[in-house]
């Protein structure tokens, strides 16, 4: 394969494989959520048992990110992205037929450290070739078009599991995974030449990661993307409980409003894909902070007001579209300050993402069993983790400011 240089827009092939990886992503978490209460059931696991193969997974993500981002910047990027999903595809066939639940935790560690592979070196990959706003725009349209499948998925995953059980999602997800394993293999190629890589051993790896914890801007931006995911995977997490068994929504109901949640994500993206030249990756995170915030104070009134479950599905509804605000521009603005070490500063904010996520997980349900309801406990775990987020988005934009007044000087 040719290795490609550094370029003003990203190659549209390229583009679509990469925007593949960021969907599958997704749909391995959302597309068999409304089946995890039968899963429970047929396993003889609690709820909080079931929520813990979010937890594996989200932990294999956090590790595989964290290890082979780094790892990337020495040895380089194809040869770990093909490893990666080769893996993923034996990962969910394990986790179709897994006969017990440690089993089945065994391969959503095992999917998570592989797609956390695959997404930390796609979110390199596109470091390598675009910059800048161009580097915002391109995660915007990675959101775009990979979020097409999360708002089928969550639909398609509710059918399967009425037609065939929370295994069907697992096989289906098995073989989206090898198509996407075939378009890695053949259209993604080296991105990052011998000559810019950090070269092998520990040393160059703990200069990167020091490198990076010296950036207040990029530690910033990092939590802000890291924490808006969590105030969106609390979300993701509490739904399948709070809204079938608390709201009494069906599987397939319970997947439509999921996938119309999404669609609100999927149209922000957009709108932030069209706008982000024009106004600036850090105007654009600023407003989904303030957005995100407002909504989960909005959420956190409702809940202790006991409102209706429609009020409480508008308020998560503008949380998740938010989203389209929030992932593009902060990953961009902590990427790009990131020079040569894309490889290591996409590692470090997966790895926190997917870590923080892992551990949220079972937390909504350690806060119901403290006397809440499941709704009250989602928003103030929800509020909590927006805070976070909107402490790192408005101190990186300061520190922004003081690097801009400083070179006018």
């Amino acid at each position: 394969m040719t290795k490609q240089r550094a370029t003003s827009a990203m190659p549209p092939l390229i583009l679509g494989v990469l925007a593949l990886v960021s969907a599958l992503e997704p749909l391995s978490i959302n597309m068999y959520l409304s089946g995890l209460p039968q899963l429970a059931g047929d396993l003889d696991i609690t709820q909080a048992g079931a929520q813990l193969t979010l937890t594996f997974f989200l932990l294999g993500m956090s590790l595989g990110q964290l290890v082979m981002g780094t790892l990337s910047d020495a040895v380089g990027r194809r040869g770990l992205f093909v490893g990666g999903v080769i893996v993923v595809v034996a990962a969910s066939v394990l986790a179709a037929v897994a006969p017990t639940a440690p089993v089945l935790f065994l391969a959503r560690f095992l999917m998570g450290l592989a797609a956390g592979t695959a997404v930390v070196l796609a979110r390199a990959v596109a470091g390598d070739l675009v910059k800048g706003q161009e580097l915002a725009r391109v995660f915007s349209l990675l959101m775009l078009l990979g979020g097409v499948a999360p708002v089928i998925g969550p639909v398609l995953g509710g059918v399967i599991v009425d037609t065939a059980g929370w295994r069907g999602v697992f096989w289906t997800l098995a073989g989206l995974n090898a198509i996407m394993m075939i378009a890695v293999i053949l259209a993604i190629p080296e991105t990052l030449p011998k000559q810019r890589r950090t070269g092998g051993g520990a040393g160059p790896l703990l200069r990167a990661i020091g490198t990076l914890l010296r950036d207040r801007a990029y530690l910033g931006f990092t939590l802000g993307y890291i924490f808006s995911f969590s105030t969106m995977f609390t979300y993701v997490a509490a739904s399948p409980f709070l809204l079938q068994d608390d709201f009494g929504f069906t599987p397939v109901q319970y997947s439509i409003i999921f996938a119309v949640n999404t669609t609100g994500m999927f149209l922000t993206s957009l709108t932030n894909a069209r706008l982000v030249r024009r106004l600036g990756p850090l105007a654009l995170a600023r407003t989904g902070n303030l957005i995100l915030v407002a909504a989960v104070a909005y959420l956190l009134i409702a809940s202790f007001a006991g409102a209706g479950r429609w009020a409480i599905l508008a308020g998560l509804f503008v949380v998740v579209s938010s989203m389209g605000l929030n992932f593009g521009n902060n990953s961009a603005l902590a990427i790009s300050r990131a020079g040569t070490l894309t490889g290591s500063a996409s590692a470090f904010m997966g790895a926190g993402q997917f870590l923080i996520a892992g551990l949220l997980a079972p937390a909504v349900a350690w806060v119901v069993a403290q006397g809440l309801s499941q709704a009250q406990g989602m928003a103030v775990v929800m509020a909590v983790v927006a805070l976070i987020a909107a402490a790192g988005v408005w101190g990186g934009g300061a520190v922004m400011a003081r690097e801009k007044a400083g070179q006018g000087n």
